[in-house]
This record gives structure tokens, C-alpha cells and sequence, in this order.
């Protein structure tokens, strides 16, 4: 990275015409073995952290319906007022916000098994009333300048909420803590592995995650299952002791 930046800015003064640092692919560390998720003890003091740590709620309200739901961020920041159902306590994903170019498209989900209706307990439920109190607030002060006042998750002036907004306040919100290396779709693998642990079959794990395939999910979460399968394992052998 920091060859890449002398060559650069070697065009920008005019030395070089082009950099060799250019479309340079960096080879992956096969024998560094990146952590995916976090334990049952490191996600509750993960949320003891968004709890306590000053911070914008909205932002909070945001990490937490990814930590508990498992969706894609795109899925989260995609979802309007009408995919929630406070009767029947269900979430509807039928929609993705993505961003190309800086410029922000709702479209549809990732793929048909993405466009799925997942539960919603009472936790979130409240998080998603304490967002709609916030957005009403929010639109009632800007009135027709407020754009979005259908989506749930916006930016202060009711715009599409970026993506890349939400990850570096993520980043700016855990620095200098055991959880700086978090990203956005550890939340997701982090909701997986509870289910898995929590011995939810792993067909429902994957609709409710909206895997294409079952097999998709049992290649993801291969160790995740592997040492479920030890602890069934050691129940069983416990039971006839």
C-alpha cells in the first residue's frame, strides 16, 4: 500500500505515465484464518458496549436489527414501514438498497430465496417503534424536505442511507475496543451461529437467512456445525450416563 501510494502520486507529479502498482491483485494469507463470528459471550458484551458507549442511536438501532434479524445491510437499509407487521410480529425483505457509483437504487432482493418474511420478537419490535418515533420526528421538522419518509432506516435529511456511512461509524464506534476488526456482515454470520448453537435445524437457519441453497449455509458454517454435532454428541452420551 505504501509502494502503491509513491507511484501515484509519481503520475499525479508527472514522473511516471502509469503506476506498476496498477491492478496489482494482493495475494490472500492462506494460513491466517480470519474469525467470522464472535462467540455467545463476546455478543453480549457487544451489546453491553452499543448499551453503555455514547453514540447515535440511530446508528445503534441499526447494528442491532442486523445483529438480531441476520439480514444483509443492503436488506436492512432497503426495508420500509410496510415490511414491518406489528399484528403478526413478522419482518418482510422485499427489497435492497444498493449503491453504485454513489448512486443509491431500491431494488430487490439478492436473489428469489433473498425475498423472504422472517419473526420478530418483542426486543426488536421496540427498537422498531423507537425508530418510527424517530423518523415521524424527523419528517413532522422537515416536512416535505424529508425524502424517504417511508424507508426505516434514512440519513438526517430522510435520504437513502448509505452503506458505507453506517460501516465507518461502526468503525469509528468500536476503535480501540476487542471488537475494532468487526464488519457489517459479521453481524449476519454472528446471527447464524446463535441459531446453529441454539440447535435451530439448519434448513430453517438457511431460509431464514435467504441462502439460495441449504448446502450454502452448511459450507459457511461448516465448523459452527461441526462442533454442534460434538456437543449433541456429548448430551447424548450425558443422558445414558
Amino acid at each position: 500500500m505504501v509502494i502503491q501510494s509513491i507511484f501515484r502520486r509519481g503520475v499525479e507529479q508527472g514522473f511516471i505515465r502509469e503506476s506498476p502498482c496498477h491492478n496489482v491483485i494482493l495475494p490472500k494469507d492462506r494460513n491466517k484464518k480470519k474469525k467470522t463470528s464472535l462467540d455467545e459471550d463476546e455478543i453480549k458484551r457487544f451489546l453491553n458496549l452499543l448499551d453503555t458507549k455514547p453514540c447515535d442511536e440511530d446508528f445503534k438501532r441499526i447494528i442491532k436489527v442486523l445483529l438480531y434479524t441476520g439480514m444483509r445491510s443492503g436488506e436492512c437499509l432497503g426495508l420500509m414501514w410496510e415490511d414491518i407487521d406489528f399484528d403478526d410480529m413478522m419482518i418482510t425483505i422485499n427489497h435492497n438498497l444498493t449503491d453504485i457509483g454513489g448512486k443509491h437504487t431500491l431494488g430487490s432482493p439478492k436473489t428469489e430465496s433473498s425475498r423472504r418474511t422472517i419473526g420478530m420478537s418483542e426486543t426488536l419490535a421496540d427498537i422498531f417503534r423507537e425508530q418510527k418515533q424517530y423518523i415521524d420526528k424527523m419528517s413532522t421538522a422537515l416536512g416535505c424536505k424529508f425524502a424517504h419518509p417511508e424507508m426505516v432506516f434514512t440519513s438526517a435529511l430522510g435520504n437513502y442511507r448509505d452503506r458505507n456511512s453506517v460501516y465507518h461509524s461502526l468503525k469509528r464506534f468500536t476503535k480501540r475496543t476487542e471488537f475494532e476488526s468487526m464488519t457489517l456482515h459479521q453481524l449476519r454470520h454472528c446471527n447464524a451461529t446463535l441459531l446453529l448453537n441454539s440447535g435451530v435445524d439448519l434448513k430453517i437457519v438457511s431460509e431464514h437467512l435467504g441462502h439460495c441453497d441449504i448446502g450454502v449455509t452448511a459450507n459457511i458454517y461448516a465448523d459452527v456445525l461441526k462442533s454442534t454435532k460434538a456437543k449433541v454428541a456429548d448430551l447424548v452420551t450425558l443422558k445414558l450416563a
